[in-house]
């Protein structure tokens, strides 16, 4: 793509991340997409075949910025990859219960079967995965993607239980603390 098509479609993704916050993912129209973004319906059909796969889009670019943000945040992961694992799961879990309308779409579009979100699903997984490569560094290589999994599981448990409402942010926070403290801790280093 061109900068100025990179500047478009970034465009569409900020207009449909603020729409989902406002009206949440099952009420956005790509005709309002458009419309707020300032780029024709029939630009943006160009750009995401459905509201699905721009939806995942959106949910992929919003996941990114939480990744990166957790990696800039500098922790040596040699020193202490519990610090560093915990505080990327404090940061998600506030980052869903400050936005509880991803929090749904995101549990919607990792049962989907739509191509183009299976497609986004997968490239998330990936980001994830690289995260905690980075993360989880002094754990065996062998280790480290049973270890994600379990965090992930842990992290998505989590998710379910704020987004339904049957546990408070604290709670979740203290659960998943708790339970990422017990399986590092129990996994063999290197």
């Amino acid at each position: 793509m061109t900068s100025s098509q990179l500047i478009r479609r970034a465009t569409l993704i900020e207009s449909v991340i603020d729409l989902i916050g406002e009206v949440g993912h099952e009420a956005v129209q790509m005709r309002d997409v458009a419309q707020r973004s300032g780029v024709a319906l029939a630009t943006a059909y160009r750009y995401f075949r459905s509201k699905e796969h721009l939806l995942a889009a959106a949910l992929e670019d919003w996941q990114q910025r939480l990744t990166r943000r957790t990696l800039a945040a500098g922790r040596s992961p040699q020193s202490d990859p519990l610090a560093g694992v915990l505080e990327y799961l404090r940061r998600a879990l506030r980052a869903f219960g400050r936005n509880p309308k991803m929090s749904a779409l995101m549990m919607q579009m990792v049962t989907s079967t739509d191509p183009d979100v299976s497609a986004a699903i997968v490239r998330m997984n990936a980001t994830n995965a690289e995260m905690f490569d980075r993360l989880l560094q002094g754990f065996s290589a062998e280790d480290v993607p049973n270890l994600s999994f379990v965090l992930n599981a842990i992290l998505t448990s989590a998710i379910t239980g704020l987004l339904t409402g049957n546990m408070s942010l604290d709670e979740c926070q203290d659960r998943v603390e708790w339970a990422a403290g017990v399986i590092l801790a129990q996994s063999p280093t290197r």
